[in-house]
C-alpha cells in the first residue's frame, strides 16, 4: 500500500496530473500484481524469500522516487512537454510493474507458508487486507499532518527492516531487537535531511526551483527567475506572475454587473484573481480556498512578485469546502469560479448543473456567475466542443441568460437577468471605476465583442450534440477532456468526436456476449470457474469502490483525510469479510457460509443492488457515514468471496493463493479502468452500480457446483 501510494503520486506529478494516465498507472499496478501472483508458483516457498522480498520492495520505493525525478531530464525530455503516448504508457509500466510484481509474488509465498501452520488462504487474505488498511490510514494521517511523499518513501525501509527482523525467528531475540532499532534510527536520521534532498531531486525537473510542497491535493512547485515566479501543479504550469490571466478574468467578470457590492472567488487566490477584482472598488470580496497549505505557499512567493496587481484590502480568505459553504452563504453579486479546468472527476464538480444551482441560490437578483475554460482560437476539436457544450448546457439549465467572450480562453457569464453585450457600456463601467488594465482595455473589449469568433462559438455551442448537461451523477465533461488530451497524440480522435455515451442496448448486449463467452471457456473446468468468479467479484468490487468514492468527492469535496478514511473502510471490510469466511469451525469443517456456494453471487449482487438504490434514491447516503457503510459492505463482499473461492479451489494452498490473488487483482484492474473512463461518464453512477449488479448476477451461472468437472 505504501509503495502504491508513493509511486502513483510521483507518477501523477511527473506526468502533469492527467487523470487518464493515473487510471492507466493504477491498472498497470494491478496487472503487475496479477502477473507476480501468477508467477509465484515457481518462487521458493521459504521464509527467506518472504523476508528478502519485503526488504527489496521497501528499498525500491525511494529508489523509484529518485528514478522518476531524474530519469526524464537525464533522457533529454523537455520540462512541460508531453512524451509520445506509447512512451508514456511504457514509462508507467516500467515503473509500476516491478514493485507490483513483488507484491503479487509475496502473497502466495507467504500464504503457502501460513497454510503449513494451519492458517487458511482466506485468513491470509484477511491479514493482507488488514495490513493495507493500516498502511492506508497511516499514510493518510502522515500526509495530512504535512509529511511529503519523499518522507513517506524514506520511512518504508524502516518498516520493512522491522518486519523482516521480527520474522527471523532463528536469530537471537537481542539481535533482532538491535537490528530493528538500528533501522528505525537510520531512517530517522535520513528524515532529518529529507526536505533538502527532496528539493534537490525536484530541481532535476525544475532547474529554477525555490520551494515545493506535497499537499493533500497536488504537488505544488515554485520556480523563480529574476522577478518572475512560475507555479506548477503536478508538473503542469498553472500560472506565472507576469501573465495577465488573473486580471483578464477579474476585469471581464466585474464589468458584467453594474455595481457589485459583494463578490465570491472560488480558488484563484495564489494566482491573484481576488486582488485583481479588488481594483474595481468592490467593498467585500471573499476568496474561498480548498487547499490551505498550497495557498500559504503560493502567497509567500507570489504576493510581492513583479507584474502583479496590488493586493486589495477588502479580500477575506476562507478555507472551506465550496459546496458546503454555498449552502449557507450569500447573497453575492458576483461569483467567479477559478478552481481549475474540469479535467477530472474531482474538478468537474465545480462545473455541474447541481453546483450551478447552488451558485444561483447564493446570488442576488441580477447577480452574475463567471467561469473560464481552456478553448481554441479557431479550430475546435469535437471532444473540446462537446465538453464545453455540456458545461454551457448546465449553466443554461439554471440561469436564463448566458453570454460569452471567445478566444484561447473562453469566458462564460450567466445570470437570471439579461446581460449586456454592448462593448461601449462595458467599457464605460471599466473607465468609471478608474481601472487601468494591462489587457482588457476599452479598445480590446470592443474587439472581443464585435469579432466574428464570438458568434461562431455561440453557434458551435448551440449546435453541438451532447448527452445532456454535465451533472453530478453523470460527469460527462471529464471524459471529453480525456479525449481532447488524447487527440494531441492521435488527431483522428478529434475528428471522431469522443462520443462514447453508452446506450442501454449496448450495455446489456455486452453483458450477454460476456456471459456466453465466459461460460463457453469455463464450462467444464472447476478451478477455471472459481477463478472467473473471483475476476467478476474483483471487477464488481472495484466498480463499486470507484463509483462510491467519485460520488463522495463530487457531493462533499476532495477532503484527503476523509477519502483516506473511506479507503480504509473498504480495506477493513475486506479484512472482516475474509476473516469471517476464511477459517474452519470447531469440527474442522468449513464454516456454514463456505458450504453455501451461492454466497459469492448473493453477496456481490446484494451490495450492488443496495448501492444502486442508495445512489438513485437516497442522496443522504452520499455523506461520510453512508459512504463508509457502503464501502465497508463492498469490501466485505470481496473479502468473503475470496475466502469462499479459496475453499472451493481444488489443489494445494499455494496454488490457490497464486491463482486466486491474480484473478482478484486482474478483475480489479479491469474494474478501475472501466469505471473511471467508460461507465461513470457513459451511464452515470446509478447505471454503473446497476451494471455491476448485472455482472454479479452472472456469477450464479459461473459458480461451480458439486462434482463439476476437473481442474
Amino acid at each position: 500500500m505504501v509503495a502504491q501510494v508513493v509511486i502513483l503520486r510521483e507518477l501523477v506529478a511527473a506526468l502533469y496530473g492527467v487523470e487518464l494516465l493515473y487510471v492507466l498507472a493504477l491498472g498497470s499496478w494491478l496487472v503487475g500484481t496479477a502477473a507476480g501472483a501468477a508467477a509465484a508458483r515457481r518462487a521458493p516457498a521459504t521464509a527467506g524469500t518472504g523476508m528478502a522480498g519485503c526488504v527489496v520492495l521497501a528499498l525500491l520505493i525511494p529508489a523509484e522516487v529518485a528514478v522518476i525525478r531524474v530519469a526524464g531530464p537525464a533522457a533529454g525530455t523537455v520540462t512541460g512537454a508531453y512524451l509520445p503516448f506509447p512512451a508514456q504508457v511504457a514509462w508507467i509500466a516500467a515503473l509500476t510493474m516491478p514493485p507490483a510484481g513483488i507484491c503479487g509474488l509475496l502473497f502466495p509465498v507467504l500464504a503457502g507458508l501460513a497454510a503449513a501452520t494451519g492458517l487458511t488462504v482466506g485468513r491470509s487474505y484477511a491479514i493482507e487486507s488488514a495490513g493495507a488498511a493500516a498502511a492506508g490510514a497511516g499514510v493518510t494521517l502522515a500526509m495530512g499532518l504535512g509529511a511529503s511523499t519523499f518522507q513517506v518513501a524514506l520511512a518504508a525501509p524502516a518498516v520493512a527492516a522491522v518486519s523482516a527482523t521480527l520474522a527471523a525467528s532463528r536469530w537471537p531475540r537481542r539481535t533482532r531487537a538491535v537490528l530493528a532499532c538500528g533501522a528505525v534510527l537510520a531512517c530517522a536520521a535520513l528524515a532529518a535531511r529529507s526536505h533538502a534532498w527532496d528539493l534537490a531531486l525536484l530541481r532535476r525537473m525544475y532547474p529554477a526551483l525555490v520551494d515545493a510542497a506535497d499537499t493533500p491535493y497536488a504537488r505544488v512547485a515554485i520556480s523563480r527567475r529574476d522577478d518572475q515566479v512560475a507555479v506548477f501543479e503536478n508538473g503542469a504550469l498553472a500560472f506565472d506572475t507576469e501573465g495577465t490571466s488573473a486580471e483578464a478574468f477579474a476585469d471581464l467578470a466585474a464589468v458584467q454587473h453594474p455595481q457589485p457590492r459583494r463578490a465570491l472567488v472560488i480558488g484563484g487566490g495564489g494566482e491573484g484573481v481576488p486582488d485583481a477584482l479588488g481594483r474595481h472598488g468592490i467593498p467585500q470580496i471573499h476568496n474561498l480556498e480548498i487547499d490551505e497549505r498550497a495557498y500559504h505557499l503560493l502567497r509567500r512567493h507570489t504576493a510581492a512578485a513583479g507584474g502583479r496587481p496590488p493586493s486589495a484590502g477588502g479580500v477575506s480568505v476562507l478555507f472551506r469546502e465550496p459546496r458546503h459553504y454555498l449552502d449557507s452563504a450569500g447573497p453575492y453579486d458576483l461569483i467567479l469560479v477559478a478552481a481549475g479546468e474540469p479535467a477530472s472527476g474531482a474538478s468537474s464538480r465545480f462545473y455541474t448543473r447541481e453546483f450551478f444551482a447552488q451558485c444561483a441560490r447564493g446570488l442576488t437578483p441580477g447577480g452574475v456567475i463567471a467561469i473560464r475554460l481552456a478553448a481554441a482560437e479557431n479550430v475546435w476539436p469535437r471532444p473540446l466542443a462537446r465538453r464545453t457544450a455540456s458545461i454551457a448546457a448546465a449553466l443554461r439549465g439554471e440561469f436564463g441568460y448566458l453570454e460569452l467572450v471567445a478566444g484561447a480562453t473562453l469566458y462564460l457569464f450567466a445570470s437570471d437577468r439579461p446581460l449586456s453585450a454592448d462593448p461601449g457600456l462595458l467599457a464605460g463601467r471599466l473607465v468609471g471605476r478608474n481601472v487601468r488594465p494591462r489587457l482588457i482595455t476599452p479598445a480590446f473589449l470592443q474587439y472581443l465583442y464585435t469579432n466574428d469568433r464570438r458568434e461562431e462559438v455561440e453557434r458551435l455551442l448551440a449546435t453541438t450534440a451532447v448527452d445532456g448537461p454535465n451533472r453530478d451523477a453523470a460527469p460527462v465533461c471529464y471524459q471529453y477532456a480525456a479525449m481532447t488530451w488524447l487527440s494531441k497524440f492521435y488527431p483522428g480522435l478529434a475528428a471522431s468526436g469522443g462520443h462514447a455515451r453508452l446506450q442501454a442496448w449496448q450495455m446489456w448486449g455486452a453483458i450477454v456476449v460476456l456471459a456466453a463467452g465466459v461460460m463457453t471457456w469455463a464450462r467444464r473446468r472447476h478451478n477455471r470457474r472459481v477463478g472467473l468468479c473471483l475476476i467478476f467479484v474483483g471487477f464488481v468490487g472495484m466498480v463499486l469502490e470507484t463509483v462510491l468514492l467519485l460520488r463522495y468527492q463530487i457531493m462533499n469535496g476532495v477532503v484527503y483525510q476523509q477519502v483516506g478514511w473511506l479507503l480504509t473502510c473498504f480495506m477493513a471490510g475486506m479484512t472482516a469479510g475474509a476473516y469471517a469466511a476464511g477459517g474452519p469451525d470447531g469440527a474442522g469443517k468449513p464454516r456454514r457460509l463456505l458450504r453455501g456456494r451461492p454466497a459469492i453471487p448473493l453477496a456481490a449482487l446484494g451490495i450492488s443492488l443496495i448501492s444502486f438504490a442508495a445512489i438513485a434514491w437516497l442522496p443522504a447516503a452520499a455523506g461520510l457515514t453512508g459512504t463508509s457503510v457502503l464501502l465497508a459492505a463492498a469490501g466485505a463482499s470481496v473479502g468473503g468471496a475470496f475466502a469462499v473461492a479459496a475453499s472451493l479451489w481444488q489443489g494445494h494452498a499455494r496454488g490457490a493463493a497464486a491463482a486466486l490473488y491474480a484473478a482478484d487483482v486482474a478483475g480489479g484492474a479491469a474494474g478501475a479502468v472501466a469505471a473511471t473512463l467508460i461507465l461513470v461518464p457513459g451511464v452515470g453512477f446509478d447505471g454503473s452500480a446497476l451494471l455491476a449488479a448485472a455482472v454479479a448476477a452472472l456469477l450464479f451461472a459461473v459458480i461451480p457446483r458439486s462434482g463439476s468437472g476437473g481442474r
